[in-house]
Order: structure tokens, then C-alpha cells, then sequence
């Protein structure tokens, strides 16, 4: 990989309107992860989002439902920075992610330089398979407990590039209550073993940021959704107007 450092704070795309990436640009988010596992976001969009990302400066990641070539081919065709590939449980499956993400000899993605990847055809074909196998960022989730239990291996599988914990499919996974103190002692062990072997780590922030960043050793967060901070702020300013105007219709 380039070796620069992982852009530090994200938001899920979970909407299927650009706009949402222009907006959590001028917010001054690092970048944006487009959401197709969960998101109703076709693949045009998907094309659109991640252009309108470069032209505002953020750096754009997709999350892909699979490892197939339908899934991560056309993000990465239309200059996706990386994919977050889920429910990677060991080091096979990252094996494999790797595998679905990388040009040959290194994995089995189809090589076409007409995309926006490609720069529209106007790539050399030797700079377009260098960038997909040296800049192309791979983002694996961790999401079960034996994801956790196996992260250092996991996150030393060459061209993965950080490993992300998602603590609420670790929550289903495992079938733990909110604030079970054994998923926090899963989640802290799975930290103390991404900094001894010093894999580049990320995951969901709520209100925690600083903390997980200063001195959890996370080295970038997604702080929540276009849709959550929509409903959000929504409520907060309904709630706002209720309190100042009692008698407000209710």
C-alpha cells in the first residue's frame, strides 16, 4: 500500500442521493463509505456518489455485500479509494477478500482501464494495475467473536489494509445484551492485539470519539449514517420547537 495514513473520520452513505456525499463533505468528514450491503443504493449511483467524492475531496469507500466479481468490480472499476468487505471471520476469509480485490498474480479482478478508475481509457494499463494492487485500500470486518479472537491473523493477511470491528453484528453474533461486559472484554482484548501487532484498526463511534481514538488506539471511526443524523436532527429540532412552544400542536 502508499503507506499514507488512514483517513480518520467516516460516515455510512446509506442513501441513495449524491447529495448525501456533498453534504457530509462540507461537514468535513475524511470520507465516506457508500453503503451496499445495507443501503438501497443501485450501482449508478454508486458510479455517481464516488465521483462527486473525488471532486470534493473526500476519500470513498464501498461496502460490498460479497466478494464477487459483480460486487467488488464496479466499485473499484469507478474509483472506489477501497472496499469494506463484512463478516470476515478468519484469516481464509480475508485470504479471500484479498483475492476478490487484487489484479493478477495477486488475486482474480477483471482488468478494464475504461472506467473512471482507469481514467476513462486514458490510463496506461501498467499504471492502472499498479494503482489496484498498491492504492486500493481493503478494509476487512470483524463481527463475531471469532473474528475478534482471530483479528491478528486476520489483520496480518498481506493487502489487508486496517480490520474494523463492527460491535452491533458482534452484539447478534454472539447474542450479547447491551453493555454485556464479555463483548467488552472481547472487543478490548481484540484492541490490545491490533496495537501489539500494530494492524491498523477502526470502528463505530457514538458520542466516544476521543476516547477510542486517544486512548483506545483506534486509528478511524465512523462516527454514524446520512440517515441516523437526518432522523437526529430532525427530532432535535421538533423536540426544540415543542419546548419552546408548549402549546405547539402535539
Amino acid at each position: 500500500m502508499t503507506g499514507d495514513a488512514f483517513p480518520q473520520l467516516g460516515a455510512w452513505v446509506k442513501l441513495p442521493a449524491p447529495e448525501s456525499v456533498e453534504l457530509l463533505a462540507l461537514a468535513g468528514f475524511d470520507f465516506v463509505v457508500i453503503d451496499a450491503e445495507h443501503g438501497a443504493i443501485d450501482t449508478r449511483t454508486i458510479s455517481t456518489m464516488i465521483g462527486l467524492a473525488r471532486g470534493c475531496g473526500l476519500v470513498s469507500f464501498v461496502r460490498v455485500a460479497g466478494t464477487a466479481p459483480r460486487d467488488v468490480q464496479v466499485p473499484l472499476d469507478a474509483g472506489a479509494a477501497g472496499l469494506f468487505v463484512p463478516q470476515v471471520d478468519d484469516a481464509a476469509r480475508a485470504r479471500e477478500a484479498v483475492r476478490a480485490t487484487r489484479f493478477p498474480p495477486l488475486g482474480r479482478r477483471g482488468a478494464s482501464t475504461s472506467g473512471r478508475a482507469g481514467r476513462w481509457g486514458l490510463e496506461t494499463l501498467g499504471d492502472y494495475l499498479r494503482t489496484g494492487n498498491d492504492e486500493v485500500r481493503l478494509v476487512v470486518q470483524a463481527e463475531s467473536a471469532g473474528a475478534l479472537s482471530s483479528i491478528a491473523e486476520i489483520g496480518a493477511v498481506s493487502g489487508v489494509d486496517a480490520v474494523f470491528i463492527g460491535p452491533t453484528d458482534l452484539a447478534v453474533s454472539g447474542q450479547f445484551e447491551e453493555n454485556d461486559d464479555r463483548m467488552a472484554d472481547l472487543v478490548a482484548a481484540a484492541e490490545r492485539r491490533c496495537a501489539d501487532h500494530r494492524i491498523t484498526l477502526g470502528t463505530t463511534a457514538s458520542g466516544n470519539a476521543s476516547e477510542l481514538l486517544d486512548r483506545r488506539g483506534y486509528d478511524f471511526l465512523v462516527l454514524g449514517a446520512d440517515t441516523t443524523m437526518l432522523c437526529q436532527g430532525a427530532h432535535a429540532l421538533v423536540r426544540g420547537a415543542r419546548t419552546a412552544a408548549p402549546g405547539a400542536r402535539r
